[in-house]
């Protein structure tokens, strides 16, 4: 795999810690002002900056590449606001970083 890619979903985006992410999936796309899509969000991730009391939902490309964010009062908040402008509206599985192995 190459340096672009890592094993793992990465620990840092953004300069924010990961706390949670997705598995991939069609998670909506963010679209130019002519109607044409910029981009496609393949991840979501909750991350938190230092210093900073929120928690940030981080809608990423394939590349893992932050596209957009929104900031929220609590974990839940984002994991519950996950639908907004998505398609996928399933039950979300969200992985915990302190879980990985």
């Amino acid at each position: 795999m190459s340096d672009k890619f890592p094993d793992s979903f990465p620990d840092i985006l953004d300069n924010a810690k990961v706390l949670f992410y997705t598995p991939k999936g069609n998670y909506g796309d963010l679209f130019n002002d002519d109607g044409t899509i910029a981009a496609h969000f393949s991840y979501l991730a909750i991350c938190k900056y230092d210093g900073n009391s929120g928690f940030y939902l981080f809608k990423c490309n394939e590349n893992y590449e932050v596209e957009t964010d929104n900031l929220f009062d609590s974990i839940n908040d984002c994991m519950e606001a996950h639908v907004i402008g998505g398609y996928d509206t399933r039950e979300i599985a969200w992985i915990s970083k302190t879980d990985e192995v």
